[in-house]
């Protein structure tokens, strides 16, 4: 059985679909779990959803990952509350989807500095404060399928997704010495919020799955859950991937 009883936790990207699940799958499990992102309303959701009959907690906290005050602000509000941190899952990202030949410069900038430069913010923050506890600890972040098998029409998402993935490989090698375990979430098509908004599009996007199914954010809460917990000592390095089949169909 997973237990996080013991995990003091922050979850960027929070307010809804993938982070959402993560966050309330951890308090559900016994974690303390700051739950962290820009929408303020949100979070404020999230937070009135949580299962908290096995002992958890859950607080949330409004943070622009790209602005490296407010991320310590962030960290320093958890360990206040929680005594220490024990793992982060840097979660926080946008998506923006145009022909090459349109990307116009601001708008690359835009989503390299949400979802590489924020989650190289988040886990350099973390990393340092793990380091100074000197008790190990878990990184997460979430990459994508199309950091693998890349989708047409959306150049700098798949740049800063791969860039999330070689970045976490290199974290995972050179943090390995301080007990610091580094792993990445790779989600495939999932039932998010904005994807379930779009008519027919889940449906289309499942017909060309292996599995014939989209994945919806709770199966990902698990599988970070138990990433995090102490079940998986010696994970790290890894893809973390549940998407129908996607990245080898």
């Amino acid at each position: 059985m997973i237990e996080l009883r013991n995990k003091n936790i922050v979850v960027t990207g929070a307010e809804s679909g993938i982070g959402r699940a993560v966050a309330l799958q951890c308090a559900s499990l016994g974690a303390k779990v700051c739950a962290a992102g820009y929408d303020a309303a949100g979070l404020k959701e999230t937070v009135s959803q949580a299962n908290l009959s096995s002992g958890g907690q859950i607080i949330d906290f409004q943070v622009d990952i790209r602005q490296p005050s407010a991320i310590e602000a962030m960290f320093d509000f958890t360990c206040t509350r929680f005594g220490e941190l024990t793992s982060v899952v840097a979660n926080a990202g946008v998506i923006s989807l145009a022909p090459f030949e349109e990307l116009t410069l601001a708008e690359w900038d835009r989503i390299i500095a949400v979802n590489l430069t924020g989650t190289f913010q988040t886990l350099w923050h973390a990393a340092r404060i793990l380091i100074k506890q000197g008790r190990g600890g878990s990184l997460i972040a979430t990459g994508s399928s199309t950091a693998v098998r890349v989708i047409p029409n959306a150049a700098a998402y798949v740049a800063s997704k791969g860039g999330v993935h070689a970045m976490m490989e290199a974290l995972a090698l050179e943090l390995g010495k301080y007990r610091i375990r580094v792993n990445t979430l790779v989600p495939g098509q999932t039932a998010t919020p904005p994807l379930r908004a779009i008519p027919g599009y889940l449906e289309k996007a499942a017909s060309v799955l292996p599995l014939q199914e989209v994945t919806e954010p709770e199966e990902l809460g698990w599988l970070v859950a138990f990433a995090l917990s102490d079940l998986t000592p010696h994970m790290t390095g890894s893809h973390l991937k549940i998407d129908s089949g996607r990245t080898i169909s």
